[in-house]
């Protein structure tokens, strides 16, 4: 490659730039500074730094495809610039891939093997490397047994000093052979002859515990006080919310009665003190007053065992006007990096890999979108390239997604299994008309015009996403056809950003209301995540 030669008022004014980015970088207005060192590379595009430091803004605005790309710019202009490697090896780790990640921070410690904390990432991102793929190995899909068929409630009995929230208890008939065999089922029996037998079976009555309000609200203030849930209950709520959600299509249809309101909620990310300031300002969860919260409830803040648990309960409590939506944050490549596993295994040690991965059956059980009113259809990430839908490759084909094929997606999967799955769960707007390749490094970005063909053609007044941090915490944009809202007020404990709902009415009246964040315990953000002591 020949490196271009920018001449010395080019240098001085693109130096002048990267001064002015700094700034913004220590005042931590990142999107600030990217457009500042944007403006530093376009006057000098000879300097490493200023592509690492672009690159370091994208990290903090969860822009790692872009962080990859600038610390990928650095090296071809200097092969042996250290901080490039650290850059990119950060923004690979954040995007999942640690074995890249590994080799990157192996070669920063070739080239600098004194620098003692290369030598201390590399360490920990070739362990963390390394159990990952020992427990893909033990737990491969080709023989691994559903939890949700193998948990026996019999072998977890309440403590006798548990003082907390009791579920009511009430009896229902099943087979005699499920009590007999639980722990033996693999999930994949289906054929018709099994279906026979189990008709045939003897059927036997047996208690079972339920949610009910009282418990709920008992729940929410247990939780408060930072006490947890017996495993017994952890298991009981997570076994009958999968087997709710199980049956349920990819996307759900919401119809709201005239005498109710629906409020949508984006991501919390286990920031369950906010979620209570939102009950509190909004009123409490009730066959009258509909919430749908738009995924991202787990990882990165410190309480994710609290906000699911509450949520998943009041799924069980009101089925029909409690809702949830999946977000790429429910997900295990997420978890394991960004806190929600360390959390569960930290608070519940004995348990916690089992647990783990029963949470991980019930999130791919949960649906992917869903349409209000046959109007608004609401989806944590956005919208998709032409060709994920299923006429891009027919003659006339339009290239744009109907709502059916949402519908008809098989979603128990991790997002990376299709397209139409990742690009719901990930994808971004973006300002200019078409599409984009993604900063985040996955997916894609859609502009206005792909709003208005999607709205279009599946008869839509507009789209409600999340997904993405918003200063006033929602951004109406695409000429109102595409909301994002986002639910996290001071995100991370980090920013001053507000958090957001909305709230429709049966005839699609959009309020917006916004709130700032509210104290919680000490606990910081991030406390169980992998991820964070790379960046």
């Amino acid at each position: 490659m020949v490196t271009p030669i920018a001449d010395s008022q080019a240098a001085s004014h693109a130096n002048e730039l990267k001064l002015e980015a700094n700034a913004f970088y220590a005042n931590k207005q990142y999107h600030e500074a990217i457009d500042k060192y944007t403006q530093a590379i376009e006057a000098d595009p000879t300097v490493p730094a200023f592509y690492t430091n672009r690159a370091q803004c994208h990290l903090f605005t969860e822009g790692y495809g872009a962080a990859r790309d600038d610390a990928n710019a650095a090296l071809e202009l200097d092969p042996s610039f250290i901080k490039a490697y650290y850059r990119r090896a950060a923004a690979l780790l954040a995007m999942g891939k640690l074995k890249e990640a590994r080799a990157d921070y192996r070669e920063v410690t070739r080239r600098a093997p004194t620098d003692a904390v290369a030598h201390k990432k590399h360490a920990e991102c070739d362990k963390l490397y390394r159990r990952i793929q020992f427990e893909k190995a033990i737990d491969s899909d080709s023989d691994r047994k559903r939890v949700a068929d193998s948990v026996d409630l019999s072998k977890f009995p309440l403590p006798e000093d548990y003082t907390g929230p009791r579920m009511p208890l009430r009896t229902k008939q099943v087979t005699k052979s499920s009590l007999l065999n639980k722990g033996e089922a693999n999930g994949h029996a289906d054929d018709a002859s099994s279906d026979r037998e189990a008709e045939e079976e003897e059927m036997v009555e047996v208690e079972e515990e339920y949610v009910d309000l009282e418990f709920v609200k008992s729940l929410a203030d247990w939780f408060r006080d930072q006490k947890n849930l017996p495993v017994r209950y952890m298991y009981a709520i997570l076994l009958q919310v999968e087997k709710l959600l199980r049956p349920l299509p990819t996307m759900v249809d919401i119809t709201v009665p005239a005498d109710s309101v629906i409020t949508v909620c984006g991501d919390v990310h286990g920031q369950y003190y906010d979620v209570l300031n939102i009950f509190k300002l909004n009123g409490f969860p009730s066959d009258k007053l509909f919430y749908l919260f738009n995924g991202d409830f787990v990882d990165r803040g410190s309480f994710s065992v609290e906000v699911i648990m509450l949520f998943f309960s009041l799924k069980l409590l009101y089925p029909n006007a409690f809702f949830l939506n999946r977000g790429n944050h429910e997900s295990i490549d997420m978890n394991q990096l960004y806190g929600f596993e360390g959390e569960v295994k930290h608070k519940y040690p004995a348990q916690g890999k089992r647990m783990f991965n029963l949470f991980q059956e019930t999130f791919e059980a949960l649906p992917v979108a869903h349409l209000i009113q046959e109007k608004v259809f609401v989806v944590h990430g956005g919208l998709y390239s032409r060709e994920t839908a299923r006429n891009a490759n027919q003659p006339g084909g339009d290239g744009v997604v109907r709502l059916d094929e949402l519908r008809e997606l098989s979603r128990f999967y991790q997002p990376s299994h299709s397209k139409l799955l990742c690009e719901s769960l990930w994808s971004d707007p973006q300002t200019a008309n078409g599409r984009a390749p993604n900063p985040r490094g996955t997916a894609i970005q859609y502009g206005p015009d792909v709003t208005k063909e999607f709205c279009d053609t599946n008869n839509l007044k507009m789209v409600i996403r999340s997904h993405q941090q918003m200063d006033e915490g929602y951004e109406i944009a695409h000429d109102g056809k595409m909301v994002t809202v986002f639910s996290a007020p001071n995100y991370c404990d980090q920013g001053t950003n507000k958090g957001a709902y909305i709230r429709i009415t049966p005839d699609l009246e959009c309020t917006y209301h916004k709130f700032t964040a509210v104290p919680h315990p000490n606990v910081k953000a991030m406390a169980y995540a992998n991820v964070n002591r790379f960046m």
